[in-house]
């Protein structure tokens, strides 16, 4: 007699699988609920720095800013990141903001930048014209020295344009050398070109100057606080390298 073959029999044990990576992935993201319901700076860095190790051993990839194009678990160096070319305007100022918090206190970071904010041009890192300029002037004070020297060693790496804009509230001058608002954020404006090119060394063919005096204000000129906000000096770090 012909003995009958052994049916195959199916395996119904296949979905622990993707059940097991379903309640691993859960657990994770009930962890970051938790985590992130507490504002302890420390423990927020070591627990990103955790997750990201994990998630990158567990071959799990996801974005932690879409605009950004930022994968959670890829480990990069900031200083690189600005050094590259192909980086978005997203990606450069996450870089950027990650090298001066690593440079400069808080204290230091509140003084001498009041923030910064990325277009589709580039990065531009905003400076109160008070800290660095006594009022009417564009002498440059020297506490305000230290804030440019820590920006200008990330200036030095980017191989970027980079255009210094000044920018004025609406008041008249009252007095000095310069007439209007024009000159005076234009005077600002090239001496921090001139600080650039002097003691750091920065190509010329990088750096440009633009005075836009009252016409592009950050808030309405009808407090003295948002006046102090539209007395700045922007860095802008655009997009494309300088021509060489």
């Amino acid at each position: 007699m012909r003995r009958r073959k052994h049916e195959e029999h199916e395996n119904h044990e296949r979905w622990l699988v993707s059940y097991a990576d379903f309640i691993t992935l859960l657990f994770a993201f009930f962890v970051v609920l938790y985590a992130t319901s507490s504002q302890n700076e420390e423990k927020e860095k070591k627990f990103e720095e955790s997750i990201k190790a994990n998630f990158k051993l567990l071959g799990v990839t996801g974005n932690k800013d879409q605009n950004l194009g930022n994968p959670l678990g890829q480990v990069f160096d900031p200083l690189d990141m600005i050094s590259k070319r192909n980086v978005g305007s997203g990606e450069l100022e996450d870089a950027i903001e990650r090298v001066l918090q690593k440079n400069m206190s808080e204290a230091e970071r509140k003084t001498a930048i009041t923030g910064l904010r990325h277009d589709r041009s580039g990065v531009r890192i905003m400076l109160p014209a008070a800290n660095l300029f006594p009022s009417g002037s564009a002498k440059l004070r020297l506490p305000a020295l230290k804030a440019l020297d820590r920006i200008a060693e990330i200036l030095k790496l980017s191989n970027r344009e980079i255009v210094i804009e000044g920018h004025t509230d609406d008041q008249n001058l009252v007095s000095g050398a310069m007439e209007t608002n024009w000159e005076l954020a234009s005077l600002r404006a090239t001496s921090v070109v001139r600080y650039l090119l002097k003691y750091h060394k920065i190509p010329g063919s990088q750096l440009s100057a633009a005075s836009y005096a009252d016409q592009r204000p950050l808030a309405p000129n009808d407090t003295e606080e948002n006046r102090t906000k539209n007395r700045r000096i922007e860095i802008f770090i655009l997009n494309r390298t300088a021509e060489k």
